[in-house]
């Protein structure tokens, strides 16, 4: 059975249980409930359906930020996936070109140059494959239509859009910083 009481706390970024400090029965299984991070005491505002929560206020994050990304790189990921939780897609995809611009400079891309030009650059320089390089590529184009304004389509970026790119860039940090430190976790583990 799932833990109706499990969320991802938007103080702490971790992964918590809700302790129940009040409620308000609203209407029928409608209710507002005060709820308390158990890692960290944040004070949330729960709304409940029944005992599924179905927003809290704040809103949590949609996902953690692996811990293995390094801390610049991150903060611009957090960032772009606090946009995401309030609506701001335009702005979530903007933060997202910004990482991996982030991630270009980090590698060792020239700096001053266009980002298409950084990102080609790690390809040739083969810090990243050419699937990697099509992503970063496709985060670039969407951020550049939320960075751009365009009069003819004002709100350029959906929602879908926006959570593509995310999980674009999220899969290509991955690839890049996370799976790099696991195997070197586990070479260390090895050879102990």
């Amino acid at each position: 059975m799932a833990n109706h009481d499990s969320i991802y706390c938007p103080n702490c970024r971790k992964h918590t249980n809700l302790i129940n400090r009040g409620r308000y029965n609203v209407s029928g299984p409608l209710a507002v409930e005060i709820g308390e991070c158990n890692s960290c005491s944040f004070f949330l505002l729960v709304h409940r359906a029944g005992s599924n929560i179905i927003e809290t206020h704040p809103k949590a994050l949609p996902r953690p930020v692996d811990e293995r990304i390094p801390e610049v790189i991150a903060s611009d990921f957090k960032e772009a996936l606090n946009c995401f939780s309030v609506n701001a897609y335009r702005a979530a995809s903007v933060m997202a070109r910004r990482a991996i611009q982030t991630i270009c400079l980090e590698k060792g891309a020239p700096k001053g140059k266009k980002l298409s030009e950084q990102i080609d650059w790690l390809f040739d320089n083969r810090v990243i494959t050419t699937d990697l390089q099509g992503w970063a590529h496709e985060v670039r184009f969407i951020g550049n239509d939320g960075a751009h304004p365009d009069l003819d389509d004002p709100n350029p970026v959906s929602r879908n859009d926006a959570l593509d790119i995310l999980d674009l860039f999220d899969e290509f940090a991955k690839v890049l910083y996370v799976a790099p430190a696991i195997a070197e976790e586990r070479r260390k583990l090895r050879t102990a």
